[in-house]
């Protein structure tokens, strides 16, 4: 019996552990996206700098304060362009805000915030034919770029300008930085479009230049006469297809060359002694076109076969008329 009591005295004189306690931190933790390691931030006055990777992990107290954290670099000019502030985004919170402050910060639990940018670049371009020749900046009358996220940009003439080279997205809870992509809809030279659409591209991200492959064509125009087929000495007027009109000077062999023609539909006239006309023509290669004029001398020659047609026709009539005259006689 004292064995059991003193065993029962021992027990009692045991201190009970207390219960566990509450952790009294919390962690803020503050990524840029894309990173951002000349972002700065100030939080409750105090100016905050994140590492080399754009991130920032604070210990703050466990309690319901508001807190107030500024993003104070919410634009950043580049030597090519700039990065602009877009959003917060919270880790399972909906959205946090569209300004660079939040006012209403509470440290209950451990926070993970992304502030996301948007980045932009200028881009310069110019442009070679097929054989990589130059051509001339001037010869381009607009440029339509196409974005994969649906924008389009419209240029006149050859100008730098300023793309998105980065956006945020938003994949399920978290902002991810995407590359954006533009892809040349159309380059308009002489009222043409001398690009295929959406076979060129460029990425601002990865360039900030680009040099662009236009489809220009060669034409060799020879002036002949109809039936014999002789060189003959004329003018001849390419019309563009932006309605323009360049006469073209015919040598003495009936030939006149036009070399880096847009890809397109033009209209030629030949002016020359005789019977002209106008012909269309669909300029998709290099190609060679045959203008045929019917000379005063093939009308001469088509009179005279007709006389002759029309004389042998008329002696063959009057043989047969003699003949039926004949036999019914």
């Amino acid at each position: 019996m004292r064995t059991v009591l003193t065993a029962l005295i021992t027990l009692a004189m045991v201190p009970v552990p207390a219960a566990q306690a509450a952790p009294s931190e919390r962690t803020l933790e503050i990524i840029t996206v894309p990173p951002m390691p000349a972002a700065r931030f100030v939080l409750d006055g105090q100016q905050v700098i994140p590492d080399t990777r754009g991130a920032v992990r604070l210990t703050l107290p466990r309690n319901g304060d508001a807190h107030r954290l500024e993003l104070t670099t919410p634009n950043l000019d580049l030597a090519d362009g700039s990065i602009d502030f877009v959003r917060w985004f919270g880790q399972g919170e909906r959205d946090l805000g569209f300004t660079p402050v939040l006012t209403d910060l509470a440290m209950k639990h451990n926070r993970r915030l992304q502030v996301a940018f948007q980045s932009t670049r200028r881009v310069r371009y110019d442009f070679v034919d097929q054989a990589h020749n130059p051509v001339p900046p001037s010869r381009v009358s607009a440029l339509t770029l196409r974005s994969d996220s649906g924008q389009t940009h419209t240029l006149r003439g050859v100008q730098e300008i300023p793309l998105t080279a980065v956006r945020p997205v938003q994949e399920g809870t978290a902002a991810v930085g995407k590359e954006v992509t533009y892809y040349l809809q159309s380059v308009e030279i002489d009222g043409a479009n001398v690009v295929n659409a959406g076979e060129q591209r460029i990425v601002p991200a990865r360039a900030t230049s680009a040099t662009f492959v236009v489809l220009l064509r060669s034409v060799r125009f020879q002036v002949r006469d109809l039936f014999f087929g002789n060189a003959m000495n004329a003018d001849v007027a390419l019309k563009y297809p932006d309605g323009r009109t360049e006469s073209l000077a015919v040598g003495q062999d009936g030939v006149v060359a036009v070399d880096n023609l847009a890809r397109g539909n033009y209209s030629v006239d030949v002016s020359a002694a005789g019977y002209t006309g106008s012909q269309e023509i669909a300029l998709s290669r290099g190609q060679h076109v045959d203008l045929r004029v019917l000379s005063y001398v093939d009308m001469v020659v088509v009179v005279v076969l007709a006389l002759l047609v029309f004389t042998g026709l008329f002696l063959l009539g009057r043989r047969r008329l003699r003949a039926h005259r004949d036999e019914a006689g």
